[in-house]
């Protein structure tokens, strides 16, 4: 019997298999210059982790106009912390698999008899902890002798440093651990968008950058490109 598809729609899914979240004035950032699509790959880019400079040069625009999109659209900022859901998603499941990768290669240094891949195994399933035991009653059933110089005692160990999460929780907040200026905030929102650097970055040539991307150290020196653009 085929499933009514009525039957979905009042289901609430995961974040990863929900559908991206719609803009609440119908875009990203309203009234950019921009395509839609070039800010949907500025949102995956910075989900990635990608730096600004970076983004900023693949979309052709000024690194300011990206921070006024950042600070200015939280629809903008929305798309990038669902993004990065999508991506930690992805991430748990590379993981899984690459738990069955460890574990057959080391099924498979055991079976080929690798000593050291042996002794650590046997070390982490606690197999050598039963030779230790004869020696630690035959200590502890010895009286204490006053007399007998004590260790030394171990300095504590230094409380954990957890570092908080970033707004992994709270969908459009700023992704900062120090709060931004207000006034340069105020000042990168009054700009007005601007184009980049010539050359849409890392896939073309910018004549402008006089350190190419694209090109090698010796090309910088003067050599012969080993490709040129007709």
């Amino acid at each position: 019997m085929p499933l009514d598809s009525r039957t979905l729609q009042n289901d609430h899914f995961p974040l990863w298999a929900e559908e991206p979240p719609k803009p609440s004035e119908g875009s990203l950032v309203p009234g950019s210059q921009f395509h839609e699509e070039q800010w949907i790959m500025a949102a995956g880019m910075l989900a990635r982790g990608t730096s600004f400079l970076h983004v900023s040069r693949s979309m052709g625009c000024s690194r300011t106009t990206l921070w006024r999109a950042y600070y200015g659209s939280k629809d903008f900022r929305h798309r990038v912390w669902w993004e990065r859901q999508a991506l930690n998603r992805e991430a748990e499941l590379r993981l899984s698999s690459l738990r069955i990768l460890v574990a057959e290669q080391i099924e498979r240094l055991v079976s080929a008899g690798d000593p050291a891949t042996v002794r650590w195994l046997a070390e982490r399933l606690g197999l050598f902890a039963g030779l230790d035991l004869p020696a630690n009653r035959r200590q502890a059933s010895q009286p204490d002798d006053p007399s007998a110089p004590r260790p030394a005692p171990r300095p504590e160990d230094p409380p954990a440093v957890t570092v908080p999460e970033l707004d992994d929780d709270l969908p459009g907040a700023l992704r900062e651990r120090t709060p931004p200026d207000p006034r340069a905030v105020a000042a990168i929102l009054d700009r007005p968008e601007a184009a980049g650097p010539k050359g849409v970055f890392p896939w073309t040539a910018n004549p402008d950058d006089p350190y190419p991307s694209l090109g090698s150290a010796q090309e910088r020196r003067g050599a012969k490109v080993a490709f040129r653009r007709r």
